[in-house]
C-alpha cells in the first residue's frame, strides 16, 4: 500500500530511467539491456517496460529485444571461455545448480522454455548454456525465439500507459486536480506491475531453495 500512497521513490526512478531513453535515444536503451545484464542488477522487465515506455511498442520491443538477445549471447561466451567459476560471478552458485537441473530436465527445449516461463530470468540460462555442449546456433535460435514475445510483453506494458506518464513528468510532482484520476490509474498500474515482477522474483527464490535443498538431502 505505501506504493499507493506514497510512491514518489518509485515514480523519480521511473521518471529518471524513461527521461534518460528518451534523451539518449533507441541506443541507450539496447546498452541498457546489455548492461543489466552483465553489471546492473536490476530486473531486465524493468528495463523493456521503461522502453515500451519512452519509445513505444514497436521500437521498445525490437531495440529491447536485439539489446536481450546480444546481451544472452555475450553471457553465453563469458561462461563459455571463462567456466563456471566466471558464471557463478554474475548469476550465483544457486542459480548455476538450478539451471543444470533445469537443462538435466528439458534437455534442448531448455533454452526456449527457459525463456519463455516468466520466472526464469534471462542471465541464469544464458550463463548457464555456456557452460554446456551447446553449439552457439543452437542457442542463438532458440534465445530468439523466446525473446521476442516475452520483450513484446513487457514493451506492451510500457507503452499502454506511456501518455500517462508524459503527462506526470511535465507536471509530477505538484500534480494539478484535473490529473488526479490518472495518478490513481497510474499507481493502480504501475502498483499491479511491481506486484507481478516481486511476485517472479519470489517464485524463482523458493524454486532454487527447494532445488538446493533437495540436492543437499540426495547428497547425505
Amino acid at each position: 500500500m505505501g506504493l499507493l500512497i506514497f510512491p514518489e521513490l518509485i515514480y523519480q526512478l521511473l521518471f529518471w530511467v524513461v527521461e534518460s531513453f528518451q534523451a539518449g535515444g533507441l541506443p541507450i536503451l539496447f546498452v541498457a539491456m546489455i548492461l543489466q545484464a552483465l553489471a546492473i542488477p536490476i530486473p531486465s522487465e524493468f528495463v523493456l517496460i521503461c522502453g515500451g515506455a519512452a519509445f513505444g511498442l514497436l521500437s521498445g520491443w525490437l531495440v529491447g529485444a536485439l539489446g536481450s538477445v546480444v546481451a544472452a549471447f555475450i553471457s553465453f561466451y563469458i561462461s563459455r571461455k571463462g567456466g563456471r567459476s566466471v558464471a557463478i560471478r554474475f548469476v550465483g552458485e544457486r542459480g548455476i545448480e538450478f539451471a543444470d537441473n533445469w537443462f538435466n530436465h528439458w534437455g534442448v527445449w531448455a533454452v526456449l522454455l527457459g525463456r519463455i516461463a516468466p520466472f526464469i530470468p534471462f542471465d541464469v540460462i544464458s550463463y548457464s548454456a555456456g557452460l554446456t555442449q551447446m553449439k552457439s546456433r543452437s542457442f542463438m535460435i532458440p534465445t530468439v525465439i523466446g525473446t521476442l514475445p516475452r520483450a513484446l510483453f513487457y514493451a506492451f506494458l510500457g507503452d499502454c500507459f506511456s501518455v500517462t506518464l508524459t503527462e506526470l513528468i511535465q507536471y509530477y510532482p505538484e500534480v494539478p486536480p484535473e490529473l488526479e484520476g490518472t495518478m490513481f490509474m497510474f499507481n493502480i498500474i504501475l502498483f499491479t506491475i511491481v506486484i507481478v515482477m516481486a511476485s517472479i522474483l519470489i517464485v524463482y527464490w523458493f524454486v532454487t531453495r527447494r532445488y538446493a535443498a533437495r540436492k543437499e538431502t540426495k547428497s547425505i
